[in-house]
C-alpha cells in the first residue's frame, strides 16, 4: 500500500502552524442567586469565598405562615372519616337495595318502594364518590401548600463558589439577587485568534493552556465554541474552551497563553487518500 497526499492536502499541510494566542480564564458560569417569591430573610448559610454543592441551601426567608399552612393542609389530608362513613352508607343502601328488589320480584312491595331503595342507593355512590374526590383535592392543597414554603428556601442550581453576598438576614428581598455564584469546574478559556486562521480550529480540537500564575504548568482544554461571526474592525474571531478543573487549585480571572496542539491542529486541514 503507498499513501499519496493530494495537492489539497499539500498545500493544507504547508500551512503556518498556528500561533501561541493570548487568552483569558474564566468561570464556567456566574449565577445571581435570588428568590423566587419576595420575604424577608431568615438565615443567610454561607459566605463570600465558602464552596456550596449543588441543591444545598444558601438561604432561607421567614415561612412561619407557609409552615402552618403545611400542618393544617398535613391535616385535612389525612381525614379518613368522611370516607369511611360514605361506604358505611354506600354498603347499607346496596344490601337494602337488593332485599327490595327480592321482595319487589315476589310482589311484597311496591314500585315505589323499589324505586325509592334504588335512589337511595345511587345518592349514596354519589356521596362515596363525592368524599373520595374532596380527599384528592386535600391532598392537592397539601402538595400545593409544601411547594409555597420550598420557595421559601434558596437553593444553589451548581456546585460553586460564593463570590458576593449581597444581602443580610432581616433584610427584604423581592427582585435583587441575594448572593453570586460562580462555577469553578470546569473553566471557560477565551482566546481572540486573527481571522486568516478560521476554519483551522474547530470544536474538539485539544490545546495546551498556561495560566499566568504558573507558565510552566500546562493544562489541556477543549474547543467547544467557535464564534460564526469575525470582527472585521479587528480582523479576528473568538474561540472558546472547556479546562478541567476538578481540584480546583487554578482560579478564574488569569490572564494566560495557550497553544493548539499540533496533531489536533493538522487533523483539521490534513486531508490523505490511500491507493494500492
Amino acid at each position: 500500500m503507498l499513501a499519496i497526499s493530494s495537492p489539497l492536502a499539500w498545500s493544507q499541510q504547508s500551512q503556518p502552524e498556528l500561533p501561541p494566542l493570548d487568552c483569558v480564564i474564566s468561570p464556567y458560569q456566574t449565577v445571581d442567586l435570588a428568590s423566587s417569591v419576595p420575604g424577608v430573610l431568615n438565615k443567610i448559610y454561607v459566605e463570600k469565598s465558602d464552596f456550596i454543592a449543588k441543591g444545598k441551601i444558601a438561604a432561607t426567608l421567614d415561612a412561619g405562615v407557609e409552615q402552618a399552612s403545611v400542618v393544617l393542609a398535613q391535616a385535612r389530608a389525612d381525614i379518613e372519616s368522611e370516607v369511611e362513613v360514605s361506604k358505611v352508607n354506600h354498603a347499607f343502601d346496596q344490601r337494602r337495595k337488593e332485599r327490595i328488589d327480592a321482595l319487589y320480584e315476589k310482589k311484597s312491595v311496591s314500585f315505589d318502594t323499589k324505586d325509592q331503595a334504588e335512589r337511595e342507593f345511587n345518592l349514596s355512590a354519589w356521596r362515596l364518590q363525592q368524599a373520595l374526590d374532596l380527599k384528592h383535592i386535600r391532598q392537592l392543597e397539601l402538595r400545593r401548600a409544601q411547594e409555597q414554603l420550598k420557595q421559601k428556601i434558596i437553593r444553589t442550581p451548581i456546585d460553586g463558589y460564593v463570590l458576593q453576598v449581597f444581602k443580610e438576614s432581616g433584610e427584604y428581598v423581592e427582585d435583587q439577587p441575594i448572593m453570586r455564584i460562580a462555577q469553578l469546574d470546569p473553566l471557560y478559556v477565551e482566546a481572540i485568534v486573527p481571522i486568516e486562521f478560521y476554519g483551522r480550529i474547530s470544536a474538539g480540537m485539544t490545546a495546551q493552556v498556561y495560566p499566568e500564575t504558573n507558565v510552566q504548568q500546562q493544562r489541556e482544554a477543549v474547543v467547544t465554541i467557535v464564534d460564526k461571526v469575525g470582527d472585521a474592525a479587528s480582523g479576528t474571531f473568538a474561540v472558546r474552551l472547556n479546562l478541567p478543573n476538578p481540584d480546583y487549585q487554578l482560579p478564574a480571572g488569569l490572564k494566560c497563553s495557550m497553544k493548539f496542539t499540533p496533531a489536533a491542529a493538522t487533523s483539521v486541514s490534513s486531508a490523505t487518500t490511500m491507493a494500492p
